[in-house]
């Protein structure tokens, strides 16, 4: 467990630019299909890049899971994930919003990839 004052000096610092960065990446190599398991590995990790935020449910990724978050995201998952994050921008910027925004970006993976 991360101390909480780190992690809130992580999100203003670090968090905030490199989830964008995590997304698009994550965005790119899932569209190139060849390099989709790249691209799950980042939509897997944009939590913890966000927020130092690991999700003790994670699952192991098998051959099912990764075909089914590949059809979710071509189907859609590009687009809703493109809304929550632009949903978790907005509520980040107002003060009160903070803790809906965070929550957004830590559950983006299973937006979407159903991971």
């Amino acid at each position: 467990m991360v101390n909480i004052i780190l992690r809130i000096l992580w999100v203003i610092f670090i968090g905030s630019w490199l989830m964008p960065l995590f997304y698009v990446l994550g965005f790119i190599f899932m569209a190139l299909i060849i390099t989709a398991p790249i691209g799950l590995w980042f939509f897997n990790k944009i939590g913890y890049v966000f927020s130092l935020h690991e999700d003790p449910e994670k699952k192991e990724v098998t051959f099912k899971r990764s075909v089914g978050g590949l059809l979710w995201f071509y189907l859609i998952g590009w687009w809703a994930g493109f809304l929550v994050v632009v949903l978790a921008d907005a509520c980040i910027a107002t003060i009160i919003g903070i803790p809906l925004g965070w929550w957004l970006i830590n559950r983006l993976d299973k937006i979407v990839i159903l991971s």
